[in-house]
């Protein structure tokens, strides 16, 4: 009996998460569609199939969606498991594995929100600010895992630091996975083997290759 008392509050946490993941997509497809200011709070909950107070309960105000957003988007992604693994790397080629993995799994398993997003600022300036702020938690990642690699000594000779920071950026943008992925076809798997190639050629020395997988 005490095992199934204790199971219970684990099975209303991810009830819980799940009607937020619900909530905050709802509010990306229709924030995409008709707009932050033409979408009501009771538009986003018959889309999400709950109750207007749950939205409050769960996610908020309308303005705070757009903050849940980003954030779902991190926890989707695991981002903040996999950048503490790339703070605490000790290895340069496993720092930039890190990184193509947090940008594949964040195009990935967040496409929608992301997409969403993307559409939205073009023609909505509350979305608009919220995609910014978005691409600047990109640019800061790319300029964590650029100064990672400057404190492990490993940055090619000539290679600065600002540098390095935006070739990450650049090739782990969501226009390149965009590119990658939907106009060329190519799997996620893909993607991230040849990004992860492309950024080890680009940044590291080429006197220290990166070791066969499984040594």
């Amino acid at each position: 009996m005490a095992a199934q008392d204790g199971s219970r509050p684990n099975r209303r946490r991810i009830q819980a998460a799940q009607t937020r993941r619900d909530i905050i997509l709802a509010a990306s497809k229709l924030f995409t569609q008709h707009g932050y200011a033409h979408t009501s709070v009771a538009d986003i909950a018959r889309e999400a199939g709950v109750a207007v107070q749950t939205i409050y309960a769960s996610v908020g105000t309308k303005p705070q969606l757009i903050t849940a957003m980003l954030d779902e988007v991190d926890t989707i992604a695991e981002i903040p498991e996999l950048a503490a693994r790339i703070q605490r790397s000790q290895d340069a080629h496993e720092v930039i594995s890190l990184m193509v993995r947090l940008t594949r799994q964040l195009n990935e398993r967040c496409r929608d929100i992301i997409t969403g997003l993307r559409s939205g600022a073009h023609v909505d300036a509350d979305l608009a600010v919220a995609y910014a702020a978005g691409a600047a938690r990109h640019r800061d990642g790319a300029a964590i895992c650029a100064q990672r690699l400057a404190r492990l000594n490993a940055l090619r000779p000539g290679l600065d630091t600002a540098t390095a920071a935006t070739t990450i950026a650049v090739l782990l943008s969501t226009d390149s996975y965009a590119q990658l992925h939907t106009e060329h076809g190519w799997p996620y798997e893909r993607c991230e083997q040849w990004l992860r190639d492309t950024l080890n050629q680009l940044l590291l020395p080429t006197a220290t290759p990166e070791p066969p997988k499984g040594s």
